[in-house]
């Protein structure tokens, strides 16, 4: 399991060398989402949040494993008046997705440090987000078995 405190500083240290993402904010539920990027200004794109995990167990009483299902999203808030042709909006999908990646490596390398390779297991997925409180991007899932000996 990943702790709240954990998964802040692991996400400030995995985004300090990725200058593109300006503003970083951690939420309880995805649900106060819409609220925050009601707030967001253009100046501060690209944003990066990171929603408090959900928990799941599995495996046999001898094999029983934690996983940790953490969300983020990459955001960009956008002024769509502003778009000259389709391209423009396309281009707010690809600034956003290199961060993505970029991010991921970071995640994966900060996270690697404290971790055997048979604990460091990672299933993540990658999905557009589109006009959502007049911001588009990317959110991120990533289930992992990483943090087990957190608690």
């Amino acid at each position: 399991m990943i702790n709240p405190v954990i998964l802040k500083e692991l996400m400030m240290e995995a985004t300090a060398s990725i200058p593109s993402i300006k503003k970083r904010e951690v939420l309880v539920t995805d649900d106060e989402l819409v609220e925050l990027l009601g707030d967001h200004k253009a100046g501060d794109n690209i944003l990066l949040v990171a929603v408090l995990p959900t928990y799941g167990g599995g495996g046999q009483e001898d094999e029983a494993s934690i996983i940790s299902y953490m969300q983020f999203f990459l955001l960009e808030k956008v002024d769509y008046k502003s778009f000259k042709n389709r391209d423009e909006y396309l281009n707010v999908f690809e600034r956003t997705l290199a961060a993505a990646v970029d991010f991921l490596v970071q995640m994966f390398t900060a996270t690697g440090r404290n971790c055997t390779d048979e604990i460091l297991q990672y299933d993540y997925q990658i999905r557009p987000v589109s006009r959502k409180a007049q911001c588009n991007g990317y959110e991120i899932q990533i289930d992992s078995k990483a943090f087990i000996d957190n608690y």
